[in-house]
């Protein structure tokens, strides 16, 4: 156990290694001055080491630790009188730095026992002072014992008072005056001999930091010291300008990295939740698989050469609901025409889905070929909404493809690889692949490993998917028409066409398609020219638009009849039915029109007598079919003629054959003529 020696508490070299220290330690200590001895040791007795005198703060604590008796006496009296002062730990809690900083905890915490302490100490030296004084004694030593009292204490309280008394009695006055502040360090009130101090100095090296060139710390310390050494400002190293990197990064990385990387890397990030169920909000984006494919050519040589590093592009639509692709097309590079056929897709998979073809409430793209196909993306949507230019943080689609590639191609042994930025320890053995190359698959094999990745992502959520639309709101289901559908996202072959007897024929891909409608205005327009719209991926239906824009009319591809009767079917007889029925109500249209004009122009002649005697009356009433020239009438105007008889009451019969003979009397033609 530590025993007195000399009114001093000691310990011998025995209590030294069983507070965890070595031998060596003892012996470099001694040696440097950082503890003394009170004796030799010898044989009878050990060598013993004055605790106080111990200068490593380490060392003392684990001794302290080891020993607690050592705190009794004098100095366990005054920790007693310590008390933790609140009002300085919260003064020091949230002091306000100069650069904006708060002290780190560490700093709290030894600031805050410094100020208890010095309380303390005050405290006991004010009562000491009057005291000797009252009894006539002197007051010197008074602030030694003080600090050899502190000096024993900093293991239990953590405070950082100076050892020497002097020093000590400083710190104590300047606390009385100044208060908290004055136990803060100038290094964390960056007082301690700063170099880049003033506004100038400043400026001149953050325009440097901020420098496209990306300068490394020593170019810049170079290039400032240049400036430093010619208007006499303190020069810098290296070091400094690190420091001021990392304090000055904001309003530096700009200038270095661009504004597209601040705004995805430094500015505010917007959390966002995926819709609650389908077609509420949709993201389009392409993306170049990560598939290998090779393509043979021939080259202007004649030659075949055969290419492997290929690679085809898939535009896909995804619902983040589910993360379900409702949407993709596949093709060689990213162009409208294959986002539009991606739309396509993702419009009538949800007729296979939901039985009918559905807008969606939201769609986000990027900015390609925005001015050409933002029409499209307005009709299908409510609300069209593109991502900023250049950022990826608003683009959720782009993790959906990293994972396709994990995911997926990945286990494929065309696999290319990830990004560039990914390293090469995580790409595919290069030299492997270039054995494998000519075990690719083609075009072809590659569509169909990326149609096969698409088709089980839908069958892996599709039950949720359907869940949810089941669950959505009625009002928040949008409905596309056939001929909304087609208008919007048809395709047409370049030329307009009339109608004929066989319908309107037009050529897709070199074949000929023969389109009509049970529509009778497609006969009554048949003067115009027709441009067709058509979906590539069924052509069962047609949408005829006028050259000038203002008609549209649904058509349907023809039903091909069999001429043999025995290769008739069902579906055969039902279309001549339809086919027969249709025409028979187009001539009862024209026919009971015909019987409508005859009646009102007969309606006009009688009430207006003055045109009795004209020959616009003479051809107009021949209408009815007395007149004796008229051999030619035509099937339909017989059938007119027969219908309006029928109509007429028979006693009106005599009278309209008086009215002819009376005109054939008093009307001469030839002086019309």
């Amino acid at each position: 156990m530590p025993v007195p020696y000399n009114n001093t508490m000691c310990i011998n070299t025995d209590e030294w290694l069983q507070a965890g220290l070595s031998y060596d330690t003892y012996k470099n200590d001694k040696r440097s001055g950082h503890l003394q001895t009170l004796n030799r040791g010898c044989r009878s007795s050990q060598v013993l080491i004055n605790v106080e005198s111990i200068k490593k703060s380490d060392r003392k604590e684990a001794i302290l630790r080891a020993f607690p008796s050592l705190t009794s006496g004098a100095s366990s009296i005054f920790l007693a009188k310590i008390k933790e002062d609140i009002e300085a730990r919260e003064f020091y809690s949230s002091f306000k730095l100069a650069d904006g900083r708060y002290l780190v905890l560490e700093k709290v915490n030894e600031y805050t026992a410094n100020a208890s302490v010095l309380n303390a100490i005050m405290a006991q030296v004010n009562e000491r002072t009057s005291l000797r004084r009252a009894l006539g004694g002197s007051t010197t030593g008074i602030w030694a014992d003080a600090a050899a009292t502190v000096n024993k204490i900093k293991v239990e309280t953590g405070h950082s008072l100076p050892d020497n008394y002097r020093r000590l009695k400083k710190k104590a006055e300047d606390y009385k005056s100044t208060g908290y502040a004055s136990l803060i360090s100038g290094k964390w009130l960056n007082s301690n001999a700063a170099k880049v101090v003033e506004k100038d100095q400043e400026a001149a090296l953050r325009q440097l930091l901020r420098k496209h060139q990306n300068f490394d710390n020593q170019q810049i310390a170079n290039i400032y010291n240049i400036i430093a050494e010619g208007i006499q400002w303190a020069k810098i190293t290296s070091t400094t300008v690190g420091n001021y990197r990392i304090k000055w990064e904001q309003e530096t990385h700009t200038g270095r990295h661009g504004v597209t990387s601040f705004k995805n890397n430094r500015s505010m990030l917007i959390k966002r939740s995926a819709p609650s169920y389908p077609l509420y909000y949709w993201t389009v984006d392409g993306w170049d698989a990560e598939l290998l494919y090779q393509k043979s050519e021939v080259n202007k040589s004649g030659g075949s050469v055969t290419t492997y590093h290929n690679r085809l592009t898939m535009v896909v639509v995804l619902d983040p609901c589910c993360k379900y692709p409702i949407g993709y097309a596949i093709g060689t590079h990213e162009t409208p025409e294959l986002i539009k056929a991606a739309l396509r897709n993702a419009v009538n998979h949800t007729e296979e889905l939901f039985g009918a073809r559905h807008k969606v409430l939201q769609i986000q793209t990027d900015n390609y070929a925005k001015k050409k196909l933002q029409p499209i993306y307005e009709a299908i949507s409510d609300y069209y909404t593109p991502a900023r230019v250049h950022n990826a943080k608003s683009k959720v689609i782009e993790p959906y493809f990293a994972r396709l590639n994990k995911k997926y191609c990945q286990l494929m042994p065309n696999w290319s690889g990830f990004g560039i930025a990914s390293g090469s320890k995580k790409q595919p053995n290069a030299e492997m692949l270039n054995k494998l190359r000519h075990s690719f698959p083609d075009e072809n094999g590659v569509r169909a490993q990326l149609t096969r990745v698409i088709e089980i992502e839908r069958s892996a959520t599709r039950e949720r998917y359907l869940e949810l639309y089941g669950e959505m709101p009625e009002t928040d289901r949008r409905i596309i028409t056939n001929e909304e559908y087609l208008m919007l996202m048809g395709e047409t072959n370049g030329f307009t066409h009339h109608l004929t007897a066989a319908g309107i024929i037009i050529k897709i891909g070199g074949v000929k398609y023969y389109y009509d409608s049970f529509d009778p205005k497609l006969r009554e327009l048949a003067h115009h020219a027709w441009t067709v719209k058509y979906d590539p991926d069924d052509t069962s239906k047609a949408l005829a638009i006028s050259e000038d824009g203002s008609h549209r009319i649904l058509l349907e591809e023809k039903y091909t009849q069999p001429m043999a009767l025995v290769e008739a079917t069902p579906e055969s007889h039902r279309q001549r039915v339809l086919v027969g029925g249709f025409n028979k109500q187009l001539e009862n249209n024209i026919v009971a029109k015909m019987s409508d004009d005859y009646e009102t122009v007969n309606e006009l002649f009688n009430s207006h007598p003055q045109l009795n005697n004209t020959l616009a009356k003479l051809v107009l009433t021949d209408s009815a079919g007395q007149h004796k020239d008229r051999k030619s009438a035509n099937r339909l105007a017989l059938a007119g003629q027969k219908l309006l008889q029928q109509k007429s009451p028979k006693s009106e019969k005599p009278k309209r054959i008086e009215e002819s003979k009376y005109l054939d009397e008093k009307v001469n033609i030839s002086k019309y003529i």
